[in-house]
């Protein structure tokens, strides 16, 4: 009787008016345990063109309630985690269900007290100050306010930097490496604070940390172990995995050591206590996505051409092709061709399609697909920071984008993307199709409403997402991204294009739940 009487309430929501008052009023979630009500979402919004505005509207206006996907939902399965062996949990793997496992609902964009980033940007004090945030009740500043990262002043979070070894704040810190390291000269540009807690086991995590670290850059590290109570020995087995990857000493003062990468492979690892030997010359260096960290000294291609004081200064790299793109094939002139592509794309973003870049209203950016980092280098000028995603199974040519002074990281866009919900301003993705599949076999891996409900995670509210793909493509992005209460726009591409696409320009909606469904 109870599962006859499931069924007929679920056909009351779907096919009657009930199902709409209800989908606009926010009070229902899908059930992402149900595969029934899960294949009919995909049914109606990916499969064929719906015929029923009112069915599409019935399973369109998702919101997250109960347990299953709270404010902090991600589609990262710590079951799987339990089942893993230690050494997996060692190496620090992220393992997520499978798509179809994970919840099908929006993580809510309103928290207790939480403003959007459109309705503060316009605020004097937005403008007076960059290094504050909202107040939210699900953030916490006991943990670390002791430490000076977060304090707390009324409404608002202020970020002053700090730690356990700087509570003066991050600028006097780094006023300190630069007696020591050459910041000012243009010569570094991109950096890596790994935090703290080292491992010196089998210098497993110094040889993690050599494979990421350019020739000739510097390796600093603050705080425990290095000359700390109670820890000589940890301190002593660093200071030996140094010295066998051929790491030059530049200053121990105090709890702070510097080392520098060798510039060259004129010195390799020698016999040591850990077992380090060079890696073979098939090994990849680049290859960083669900592989095991490895016991040995990763061999980086011309390393000479590419070592700090080798590669062109900053802002000089961002359009210059570095040494690494002649790898590619026809790699200088796919680099001067993405690079014009993109300035002239994001120009005509800006002027024609109204985009707020370059406004305080724009701030933390992503491009899902980045390739070589060009829609970022278009973007130099404006007061933004981008992410930079290489998809996980496409090229892998995050090398040349940090070779051009940007920052990234790998992603396999069919899986959760680490980073706190209502993170990113504005998102960006070209060809949204190819990150769901597979580049051999060219079926799909996921589905684009897991992926658009991903996006909409990691977008903050009233935030911007720029979508571009061929036509039939971006007909189904319309159709999930007015099912999860974005509003869209869709463009002509611009005038220059050849490909034929169409760009969604799609606003997150500022929206909550009901009181009594917080």
């Amino acid at each position: 009787m109870s599962f006859f009487a499931g069924v007929a309430v679920f056909f009351l929501l779907v096919f009657t008016s009930l199902g709409d008052s209800l989908a606009a009023s926010g009070r229902r979630s899908l059930a992402a345990s149900d595969p029934r009500h899960r294949h009919r979402v995909l049914e109606l919004l990916l499969d064929s063109p719906p015929r029923d505005r009112r069915r599409e509207a019935s399973v369109g206006t998702w919101g997250c309630e109960g347990r299953g996907c709270g404010f902090d939902a991600r589609r990262e399965d710590p079951r799987r985690n339990s089942q893993l062996s230690r050494e997996m949990n060692f190496i620090g793997s992220v393992i997520v269900g499978a798509p179809e496992d994970g919840p099908l609902c929006l993580v809510p964009t309103a928290g207790i007290g939480f403003r959007s980033s459109g309705r503060r940007a316009c605020t004097r004090e937005a403008k007076q100050s960059l290094d504050k945030e909202v107040s939210d009740a699900k953030l916490s500043v006991e943990r670390k306010g002791h430490q000076g990262w977060m304090k707390k002043e009324g409404l608002y979070f202020i970020f002053p930097g700090g730690g356990t070894m700087f509570p003066d704040g991050a600028v006097k810190y780094i006023e300190k490496l630069g007696q020591f390291i050459p910041i000012n000269g243009g010569d570094l540009r991109t950096a890596l604070d790994m935090g703290c807690g080292i491992i010196t086991a089998d210098g497993t995590y110094f040889v993690e940390v050599d494979r990421l670290l350019r020739p000739g850059g510097y390796l600093v590290i603050s705080g425990p172990p290095v000359q700390w109570p109670k820890q000589d020995k940890e301190w002593a087995e660093l200071q030996a995995v140094a010295r066998a990857l051929c790491y030059e000493l530049i200053v121990v003062d105090s709890n702070t050591v510097i080392w520098k990468k060798p510039s060259g492979s004129a010195c390799l690892p020698n016999q040591n206590e850990f077992g380090i030997d060079m890696c073979a010359d098939s090994d990849d260096p680049s290859e960083a996505w669900y592989f095991k960290l490895k016991k040995c000294a990763s061999k980086a291609s011309l390393e000479e051409e590419i070592a700090v004081g080798s590669i062109a200064k900053w802002p000089e790299r961002l359009l210059k092709p570095s040494a690494r793109v002649s790898l590619m094939r026809s790699g200088v002139d796919v680099f001067e061709a993405d690079t014009r592509r993109w300035a002239r794309r994001v120009a005509y973003y800006k002027k024609s399609l109204g985009l707020k870049l370059g406004t305080p209203r724009i701030r933390n950016v992503m491009d899902m697909n980045a390739f070589l980092g060009g829609f970022a280098a278009a973007l130099s000028a404006d007061p933004v920071w981008v992410m930079n995603v290489v998809p996980a199974r496409k090229p892998l040519t995050l090398d040349v984008i940090y070779d051009r002074g940007l920052i990234g990281a790998y992603h396999d866009w069919c899986e959760a993307f680490s980073t706190y919900p209502r993170t990113y301003d504005l998102i960006h993705v070209a060809r949204i199709s190819s990150l769901m599949r597979d580049p051999v076999s060219g079926r799909a891996r996921c589905n684009l409403v897991d992926l658009m409900v991903e996006m909409d995670r990691i977008l903050r509210p009233e935030g911007t997402a720029v979508i571009r793909d061929a036509p039939d493509i971006i007909e189904k992005v319309v159709r999930v991204a007015r099912a999860i209460r974005w509003t869209v726009k869709v463009h002509e591409s611009e005038p220059e294009s050849r490909g034929g696409e169409k760009i969604v320009i799609a606003t997150k909606k500022f929206w909550k739940l009901p009181s009594n469904s917080q």
